[in-house]
């Protein structure tokens, strides 16, 4: 009986004692997972709100990007978080939101290169996470550069990806060695499709609104047709305005074949226009009636061999594009 007895005093205190490590540790996973619940509360937030912005800003691309880059930054406690879109061969940066300095300004395109960071991310359109840029230089030679010129150490970068292909990358980074979690990658790539949804939602609203005032502006030009049937003049100077207009062209003009050149009947814009101009194929309007094809020009200025005789246009003028 002494013996039962010492047993069951001694099993007591061992669960007395044992009480304060249970609930030390009830509070440690009660307090774990409050922090895990506040952090689903703050995705969800995050993503909600960003497709209230989605839907509000139907036209503008703007206020999504810098949404999506304070969101980034701040729930997955990076330094700074940016937005670059691909255009050809480069990446043009087009959000910020953090206090790391951008080696290039916003708006400002930069060439992609395989040894970068960024660039490999929207060449090969996978997520990519280096935990210490110090440690990467054979891989990421350049990043290596500017993560020791800016100070970055752990980064993340996420393609916006289209149907397999991308259009840009979201890039987060830290000024200290700190890889980011699972659930903070997954985020940012919940990010990417949102950015991607909003880009999408822009350019089919654009290509709708160019569709409207395109047929508007083929019924006006059909309504002034109908009341003017002896008069051909009020007809060609609507094309040409509505040309201008619809094009964002700074001028427009409507020539047409006189002898051997060409006269001019119509014509917008403030920029002085020749009355005739004789015809031959060193200008890009000559050779478009000559060879019966349409003729469109990205930049004049390098293409003056072609076109010789367009000198004057593009040193007195100004144009560098035309069609």
């Amino acid at each position: 009986m002494p013996t039962i007895r010492k047993r069951t005093v001694k099993n007591a205190k061992a669960k007395l004692s044992a009480e304060p490590v249970q609930k030390a540790r009830s509070r440690r996973d009660s307090q774990s997972l409050q922090c895990a619940l506040d952090e689903a509360l703050a995705r969800e937030s995050a993503t909600g709100e960003i497709l209230r912005v989605i839907a509000s800003s139907p036209t503008d691309i703007q206020p999504v990007f810098d949404t999506i880059a304070e969101k980034a930054a701040r729930l997955c406690g990076a330094d700074d978080a940016v937005i670059r879109r691909i255009e050809g061969n480069s990446l043009r940066a087009a959000a910020h939101f953090g206090s790391i300095r951008l080696a290039t300004e916003l708006g400002q395109l930069e060439p992609i290169e395989r040894g970068g960071f960024a660039g490999r991310a929207a060449q090969e359109g996978r997520t990519l996470h280096v935990h210490d840029l110090l440690a990467v230089q054979a891989e990421f030679p350049g990043a290596r550069e500017k993560g020791v010129a800016l100070g970055i150490r752990t980064a993340l970068a996420v393609p916006l990806l289209r149907d397999g292909k991308p259009l840009g990358i979201i890039h987060i980074r830290r000024l200290k060695v700190q890889p980011f979690t699972e659930q903070q990658i997954r985020l940012v790539e919940t990010f990417a499709d949102q950015a991607v949804i909003a880009i999408d939602n822009v350019r089919l609203f654009q290509e709708l609104r160019e569709s409207l005032e395109q047929q508007t502006a083929t019924s006006e030009i059909l309504g002034v047709i109908a009341s003017s049937p002896t008069d051909i003049q009020p007809v060609l100077d609507t094309v040409a305005a509505t040309s201008a207009r619809l094009c964002e062209a700074t001028d427009a003009q409507i020539r047409l074949v006189e002898g051997d050149g060409t006269r001019l009947v119509a014509s917008f814009g403030s920029r002085p226009a020749p009355e005739y101009v004789a015809r031959s194929q060193r200008t890009a309007a000559a050779r478009s009636m000559v060879e019966r094809r349409t003729i469109h020009i990205h930049d004049l200025r390098a293409q003056l061999d072609s076109f010789p005789d367009s000198r004057e246009l593009v040193e007195v003028t100004g144009t560098r594009t035309l069609l």
